[in-house]
């Protein structure tokens, strides 16, 4: 398994976390508006680390070719 393959492996964990905060918001499973607003920051960082994975894959590539 090369380093790209186990990054894209991470992202799609992230995402899925991800996924599962939204489901949960549409749900109405947020008890209170503090849990919402804590499960927006976890949202938010998980795309941020799904941003940097990315930017990293992308330069891993440039290096390759």
């Amino acid at each position: 398994m090369t380093l790209t393959e186990l990054m894209r492996i991470v992202k799609d964990r992230l995402l899925d976390h991800k996924t599962d905060i939204a489901s949960d918001m549409v749900e109405g499973r947020m008890g209170n508006f503090d849990r919402y607003t804590r499960n927006v920051g976890v949202a938010q960082g998980l795309q941020m680390s799904c941003d940097i994975i990315d930017e990293m894959i992308k330069k891993l590539n440039e290096e390759d070719e």
